[in-house]
Formats: C-alpha cells, sequence, structure tokens
C-alpha cells in the first residue's frame, strides 16, 4: 500500500510532505517525486532548491518512507505533488512506476 501523508503549511514557509510504502519485504528499487512542472530532482542548496529522502527499508514494519522537503521559495501557493516509486516486488517490472499525489496546501495566516 502507499499512503501519501498531506501537509498543511503557510505560504512561503519550508514544507515537508512523506510517502509511506507498506508491505514491503526489501527496499524500493526507486523513488522520485514530480510535480506540475514535472520531475523534482535533489538540489544541492537545503535552503533553495527542493531535497528528496529516499528514505531506507525498516523490517520490524516491512515499510519505507520518502519525504520531500520544499523549500520556502518555491512553497508560494497551493500545489500537488505526486511521489513515484518502483518496485519490483509488487509486480511493477523494472521501469514501471506506481504513483501516489498529496498536496501541499499553503494557508495565508
Amino acid at each position: 500500500a502507499v499512503e501519501a501523508k498531506d501537509s498543511e503549511v503557510l505560504k512561503n514557509t519550508v514544507a515537508t510532505i512523506s510517502c509511506v510504502v507498506t508491505g514491503l519485504t526489501k527496499g524500493l528499487d526507486a523513488v522520485g517525486w514530480k510535480n506540475s512542472d514535472g520531475s523534482i530532482t535533489h538540489g544541492s542548496d537545503a535552503s533553495a532548491d527542493y531535497q528528496i529522502e529516499e528514505g531506507s527499508y525498516i523490517i520490524g514494519s516491512k515499510s519505507q518512507t520518502t519525504v520531500l522537503t520544499i523549500p520556502a521559495a518555491k512553497n508560494t501557493g497551493d500545489a500537488l505533488y505526486t511521489c513515484v516509486i518502483q518496485s519490483v516486488e509488487h509486480g511493477k517490472t523494472s521501469g514501471s512506476k506506481k504513483e501516489k499525489s498529496t498536496d501541499c496546501d499553503s494557508a495565508l495566516i
């Protein structure tokens, strides 16, 4: 199962969203994120670029959590982010992807 965790944060602040994949017996083959502009790449500047943590496989819970950190400068309004995973174990052949979307709602306070 793949569960996306929605996040509601203030506009122009750092946002962190996650995607939890359960029912695994090994780590995911690949993890990525995308938005309406396309694929998101991990940047070298944590204060200005997207940061992607693939996460580690946890044996006890048979899960892996991937996290996307959205820098304040890119969190300017409501946005939809999609985690994209690859897992041969879950019947996905190499190159096949499962996608799950999550909202990052920015509130003005």
